[in-house]
């Protein structure tokens, strides 16, 4: 018994070493990845206390733990607000959509951009389409003002193409061209950034499984289907796990900076700033947040788990 004491701490204190000797040959990674885990430890744990709010009778001159606990309070105001059903159905529509639409595009357009053989095509491509990226969301929608408006490009077109008689619309004014107007914007924005990650798996496939195929008789189109996909298909569910817990989630920025008098479209996030911020209902804003993280952190889970299950069966 002794001995095999001794040899468990002999073989602990090895482990040990070897670790603190792995982290000191990597330790120039470890200082690249210090400053993204204190951007995450101050701006995503430090502010989790504040959760408590929801559970308050948040009052500013009281201050954050002076204020009298609640209960479930303003959980139950948040199912009674007005506004709150026409909220979580338009944010599900809109994040829905989003999924079916913005989801596959940048798989899709990873696989062309894959194909392409003239390398500097290739690489002038990617950048222009990455560029968007870059902008913030205020640029892309002060650009959509621009562009959609009375006397600005798209209705410039329209007139050259039907006529100079043909009625200029106001594009932004239309309550049924939000939602699609949501989607195009996304579209421009992200999907070319969006690409990296896929081309990275991509470039991972093993070009001897290509040679085989090749060799077979497969063309590119067969290759792509049989060797590519399959080999990128757990990045694609890494991201749709991402992308299903945030079905409850929307574009806040987007979807504020293209609201205007003649659209009335909100969601959970534009009810939780105009409650919150412009009311001053801090801790009914923060219930509603919280049950909006709390939904999202279920769909993860589940959506996680189901991944796993698929997997196992072999189905994927």
């Amino acid at each position: 018994m002794a001995s095999d004491g001794k040899g468990s701490s002999l073989s602990s204190v090895k482990s040990g070493s070897w670790r603190w000797q792995q982290m000191k040959k990597d330790k120039y990674l470890y200082i690249l990845l210090a400053p993204a885990i204190l951007f995450v430890f101050v701006f995503v744990y430090m502010p989790l206390p504040g959760i408590m709010v929801a559970f308050k009778d948040y009052d500013v001159f009281k201050g954050f733990w002076g204020s009298d606990w609640v209960g479930l309070e303003h959980i139950r105001e948040v199912f009674e607000l007005p506004m709150i059903g026409d909220a979580v159905v338009q944010t599900l529509l809109i994040s829905t959509l989003t999924l079916l639409v913005c989801f596959p595009a940048p798989i899709l357009l990873a696989l062309l951009l894959n194909e392409l053989r003239l390398k500097l095509f290739k690489r002038v491509a990617q950048t222009l389409l990455y560029l968007p990226h870059f902008l913030s969301w205020i640029s892309v929608i002060g650009i959509a003002y621009a562009f959609y408006s009375i006397y600005g490009p798209l209705n410039d077109i329209r007139l050259w193409l039907f006529g100079a008689d043909t009625e200029r619309v106001m594009f932004l004014a239309n309550q049924n061209f939000f939602i699609p107007n949501v989607l195009l914007l996304s579209l421009w924005k992200e999907t070319g950034w969006s690409t990296v990650i896929f081309l990275a798996s991509i470039a991972a496939v093993d070009p001897q499984l290509y040679e085989a195929a090749y060799i077979d008789g497969a063309g590119r189109f067969k290759q792509t289907i049989h060797i590519t996909l399959p080999s990128i298909l757990p990045t694609v569910m890494i991201m749709l796990i991402f992308q299903l817990g945030n079905l409850f989630q929307s574009n806040f920025e987007l979807i504020y900076g293209l609201q205007n008098p003649f659209v009335n479209t909100e969601v959970i996030s534009t009810v939780i700033y105009k409650q919150g911020i412009q009311q001053g209902a801090y801790a009914l804003s923060t219930a509603l947040g919280f049950i909006q993280g709390l939904i999202a952190f279920i769909l993860t889970v589940a959506a996680n788990f189901l991944s796993k299950k698929l997997t196992s069966s072999g189905i994927w």
